[in-house]
């Protein structure tokens, strides 16, 4: 690994090995993808997201942890809205794009 370049987390899954054992013989890890380490935040939030929309499409209903993980996920996305609206407010643009911003953010937030 070269100096100073970006270490990603070990996948404690698979220990780092990217395979899992089954009794059909090893697998790709569910959790890294088999790349032995996490991928980056937006990466595990878009996987757990198509998951949980996987199992809802099926018939399974999402268990209360994925449920708490969701609004948890829906809240951060609120809070971040929320501070781009503001501080598109407390921008003097005169080009108008912070009242884009704005009405765009506003928009997803049903403000």
């Amino acid at each position: 690994m070269e100096p100073g370049a970006k270490q990603e987390p070990t996948c404690h899954s698979c220990g780092g090995a990217g395979e899992v054992p089954t009794d059909f013989g090893p697998v790709d890890c569910p959790d890294c993808g088999g790349a032995g380490f996490l991928p980056e935040k937006r990466v595990l939030t878009e996987w757990r997201a198509r998951d949980i929309e996987r199992a809802v499409t099926s018939g399974i209903n999402p268990v209360s942890g994925d449920v708490r993980w969701l609004l948890a996920e829906l809240g951060v996305a609120r809070r971040a809205l929320n501070e781009v609206v503001a501080l598109a407010h407390d921008s003097n643009d005169p080009d108008g794009i912070a009242m884009k911003i704005r009405v765009i953010a506003s928009r997803a937030l049903g403000l």
